[in-house]
Parts: C-alpha cells; sequence; structure tokens
C-alpha cells in the first residue's frame, strides 16, 4: 500500500472520529467553548512538531507562514460554523457529510484563482458531490 494511500485512511478515520465527537461536545456545551477547547487540544501536537527535524524546512517560510496562519483563521471559522450548525438541531450524519464537501468549493475556487484546469472525471465528481449535498439535505 502506497505511503499516501495508508495516511489517506488514517485521515479519514480521525476525521471520522472528530465529527462524532464534535457532536458529542455540541450537545453539552457552546460552538465558541468548543473552539477554544478544540485549539488548546491542538497544543500537545503543537509541541511534537515543534521537536521534529523538519520543522523549518522550506523555501519561503515568511510567505508560507503568513498562508498557514490565513489556513488556521479560516479553519477555525469554518469549525465555529459546523459547530453551530450540530448545535442548532443538525444531526452529526448530515451536517458532517455535507460540510466534508468543502474541496468542491476548494476546486471551483481554483479554477480561476490558480489557473487549473478540469478534466471530464473531475466535472463528473464535482455533478456527484453536489447531488450527494441534495440527497443529503433532503
Amino acid at each position: 500500500m502506497p505511503k499516501w494511500l495508508w495516511y489517506s485512511i488514517l485521515t479519514t478515520v480521525f476525521w471520522g472520529a472528530w465529527g462524532v465527537v464534535s457532536k458529542l461536545a455540541m450537545d453539552r456545551i457552546s460552538p465558541m467553548v468548543n473552539q477554544v477547547v478544540f485549539t488548546l487540544g491542538l497544543l500537545p501536537l503543537v509541541l511534537v512538531v515543534a521537536r521534529s527535524g523538519k520543522i523549518w524546512t522550506g523555501q519561503h517560510r515568511w510567505r508560507g507562514g503568513t498562508f498557514a496562519f490565513i489556513t488556521g483563521v479560516l479553519g477555525g471559522i469554518g469549525n465555529i460554523t459546523m459547530y453551530e450548525a450540530l448545535s442548532h438541531g443538525g444531526k452529526a450524519s448530515t451536517v458532517v457529510p455535507v460540510t466534508g464537501v468543502y474541496p468542491l468549493f476548494t476546486v471551483l475556487t481554483a479554477i480561476p484563482l490558480l489557473k487549473e484546469k478540469l478534466n471530464w472525471v473531475q466535472v463528473a465528481g464535482i455533478a456527484m458531490a453536489i447531488g450527494a449535498i441534495l440527497l443529503f439535505s433532503a
């Protein structure tokens, strides 16, 4: 099994568990408090990563760091809005898959901004993702 596939499967498992635990949290605390505690939960991982020998690799660290910071802000806002959906009656079995098609936004944004091109398989995938959103929201 290729290494990337193994990591992808692990990501799916961890993010799947994250979706279930997020709903459990939303039944007990507010979305804002959950985001703060979620962020505190990242601190042990920050300590592990900070000890990595590869932490300072890369050619444009300041620019990359700026984009990484913006990624964190956008991800945090996305978390809060998802937590709001869960705390306002959304079921984890519906909210998490619907929000899980966020790569659709990435793909559609990459076309004009990054000048990326889609092939017919990717266009079919976009159509299926839109269909999935409609099915989940029905």
